[in-house]
């Protein structure tokens, strides 16, 4: 029987009726046949929460023991669920932190990438018949210290542990349906799509947009490893996301990141990229050549980075202002995709602050309430346009 690997984020474990639901589902698919092993984010908000208490013992707080600090939100979760499932059928799971889970790390505290997954343990449990709650989002370094992954870490986690156990695929479960052409709460329209390509995975998680973790993606992606995004509340998958070719040019999808720090750089930021890589910080744009580049980071990454005092040497003030960009073979460079783009960015060229153009990506920094309409009016264009053109082919 084919192992499934279900990821439930934060938001589907915020309180214990959420748990609670979720633990029935679990063992809903246990009975259907489904052979389960679970990895667990934090209950939502959880931690932040501890990360603001880290900050009031020791405002510099990092390193080793705020991972230890920050590793304690997912083994709530464990728990929480795993006390939930064996009220509904006894002894049926078995909670892991990520060490116990077998998930080795490389030794950067609060930023560590996965090196190896020792998965015997989960394997033991799952040949009992018994359902394993394994701690997303942290592991043991090679020197035998807790340590956790950076935002989005259990994704990592999941996928990493569908590679070792060779599973069917994973299974994504978050408060939305799947992934969408747009962020339903900015754009009510936007609806969910079937299937993706890791590229186009790749691109609209690099861009901004919250669903998926990059690096999760990109391992995935480098191990053909099938990925699933669905509601953990009513448990429906809405969005597969696998090695499908892309068959023609057209729009993706439209992220909006309504608060982004943009830097112009006198200098090809090489310096700037590898204290970014230390920090396991992803700008969701970069640009360069003979006279500059441009950085794009999210408001909240530009904070960490300022509180790295080795990067003030690098960077000026930041501006403060919103990305849109539109995600799509063919939508940064000439085409239909792109003049249909232009056209309509063109009604906000006075609030319009830049662009930045890839073969697979037309991002606008604009003023914040001129974005939300550009992106608004984009996806009217793109996939509410009942006469729209016939999309590029490759």
């Amino acid at each position: 029987m084919s192992l499934i690997i279900q990821k439930y984020g934060g938001k589907c474990l915020a309180s214990a009726g959420d748990v609670k639901q979720v633990a029935k589902q679990i063992v809903a698919r246990y009975d259907a046949g489904d052979r389960l092993a679970i990895v667990v984010s934090a209950m939502a908000d959880t931690t932040d929460t501890y990360l603001k208490l880290a900050r009031q013992a020791n405002e510099n707080a990092s390193g080793r023991e705020l991972d230890v600090l920050l590793s304690v939100g997912e083994r709530i979760s464990i728990a929480m669920l795993a006390l939930a499932i064996n009220s509904e059928r006894e002894g049926l799971a078995v909670s892991l932190t990520g060490a116990q889970a077998g998930v080795i790390t490389d030794t950067q505290h609060t930023a560590a990438r996965i090196v190896e997954v020792r998965a015997q343990r989960v394997r033991d449990i799952l040949s009992e018949g018994r359902i394993p709650i394994i701690a997303g989002y942290q592991g043991v370094t090679t020197e035998k210290n807790i340590s956790t992954l950076g935002r989005g870490g259990a994704d990592a986690t999941a996928v990493a542990l569908a590679i070792a156990m060779n599973a069917e695929r994973v299974e994504f479960m978050k408060d939305v349906a799947g992934i969408s052409t747009a962020d339903p709460k900015e754009i009510p329209t936007a609806r969910v799509i079937e299937q993706m390509s890791y590229t186009e995975a790749l691109e609209i998680t690099g861009c901004g947009a919250k669903i998926l973790q990059l690096p999760a993606v990109e391992l995935a992606a480098e191990h053909k490893m099938p990925l699933a995004v669905g509601n953990g509340r009513s448990g429906e998958i809405g969005t597969i996301v696998s090695s499908k070719p892309l068959e023609r040019r057209s729009l993706t999808a439209i992220v909006l990141v309504p608060s982004v720090t943009y830097y112009p750089l006198p200098d090809i930021p090489f310096a700037i990229l590898d204290i970014l890589r230390a920090e396991g910080i992803h700008p969701l744009a970069v640009s360069w050549g003979p006279g500059g580049g441009d950085l794009v980071l999210s408001r909240a990454d530009a904070a960490t980075v300022w509180s790295n005092s080795s990067i003030e040497t690098h960077l000026g003030t930041g501006r403060e202002l919103s990305m849109v960009t539109l995600v799509g073979p063919g939508a940064g460079s000439s085409g239909t995709i792109f003049a249909r783009a232009i056209q309509c960015l063109s009604s906000f060229s006075r609030q319009c602050h830049g662009l930045l153009l890839s073969e697979t990506r037309f991002s606008g920094l604009l003023e914040e309430n001129a974005a939300r309409a550009f992106a608004r009016a984009a996806h009217h264009e793109f996939f509410e346009n009942k006469t729209e053109p016939a999309a590029d082919r490759v």
